[in-house]
């Protein structure tokens, strides 16, 4: 299969050089049967001056992060089956295996991941977008959901992942949206269910527009809204730790979209952020702040019947730039 349609593969140039700058980061979420938090991130970075790896920790505990870069020759990537290596830490679709020159350590079990279904006409969570050469910055999902086992250790802390949760995605290209929102969460009652949005400023042939993406999966049914599928996204409020909106759907919810009458309500906030590194040019020169100890009220309606509502905690929240561009 090509790897257009497989976002859990390497996307970038075949030789670890690019003049233009690169970038690519896969996001690793585990949460506990406690809802205890953690996020890796294994990345390449490509920019004009330097070229590493890197592996970017977040704990939901604290928000405190860890910033770990590898020279090049200690990345490893393979297609098929996929995994990403680096300084002797291995992801892959199957299990995540941390080896002592990391702040955290173990081996993780990934059961059972959930993928987000692609096609011709939609290759991935981006849509047709997916096909256009130019874009600032891609966004993949790899697994909308899974069950872990297994166990991190960080410190004198054993955490233990079994029975816990994960979630994977992923974004490549030049540089990060320079304002943006974003949030993810799956450690709702009932398992499978899973939800993620990304609001952003996007630049288009010397402009830009604000575009969105996102999937909600409720009893089974994945149901996208973004706006290539002509839904309608209200931002009813925007503050450094929270924000609220609503999504319209449109149409007659064909291939899995929202549907005209049927709406998202949302509410997020977060408490302990920490700051990342990000990409501009391929470098990583940039700091965002990220929870992943936030709160997602999320209300799903089909027609003027409330039909889910729930309060989900251990949730990925971010809130970048410029907010009157998002608005």
């Amino acid at each position: 299969m090509l790897r257009i349609f497989r976002p859990q593969v390497y996307q970038g140039p075949r030789r670890f050089t690019h003049s233009k700058g690169y970038f690519e980061g896969w996001y690793y979420k585990f949460v506990t049967e406690e809802n205890r938090s953690l996020a890796l991130i294994p990345g390449i970075s490509l920019g004009k001056k330097e070229s590493k790896a890197f592996i970017q920790i977040i704990d939901g505990k604290d928000g405190s992060t860890e910033y770990c870069s590898f020279p090049l020759h200690e990345l490893n990537i393979s297609y098929d089956p996929f995994s990403v290596e680096i300084g002797g830490n291995r992801f892959s679709l199957e299990e995540v295996s941390l080896s002592d020159n990391l702040p955290v350590s173990g081996r993780v079990s990934l059961i059972d991941p959930g993928f987000y279904p692609v096609s011709l006409l939609r290759p991935g969570i981006m849509g047709w977008y997916r096909y256009v050469p130019f874009m600032e910055c891609y966004h993949g999902v790899v697994s909308t959901g899974h069950r872990l086992s297994g166990k991190i250790v960080k410190g004198d802390e054993v955490i233990d992942l079994n029975s816990g949760s994960g979630y994977i995605e992923k974004d490549w290209g030049t540089s990060f949206p320079t304002s943006y929102i974003w949030m993810q969460t799956n450690s709702f009652s009932k398992p499978r269910t899973s939800f993620m949005l990304s609001l952003a400023r996007i630049p288009w042939f010397g402009s830009w527009f604000r575009g969105f993406l996102g999937f909600f999966i409720h009893e089974g049914e994945v149901i996208t809204f973004s706006t290539y599928t002509g839904s309608r996204l209200e931002v009813h409020n925007i503050e450094n730790e929270k924000v609220s909106m609503t999504i319209r759907g449109r149409g007659r919810g064909r291939r899995g979209r929202l549907k005209k009458g049927d709406r998202l309500v949302i509410s997020a906030s977060r408490k302990a952020a920490g700051e990342l590194k990000a990409p501009v040019i391929g470098s990583m020169d940039r700091r965002i702040s990220e929870s992943i100890d936030g709160m997602i009220n999320l209300k799903f309606y089909r027609g003027e019947q409330l039909v889910f509502h729930e309060q989900s905690p251990c949730s990925g929240l971010e809130i970048v730039g410029d907010r009157e561009e998002l608005l």
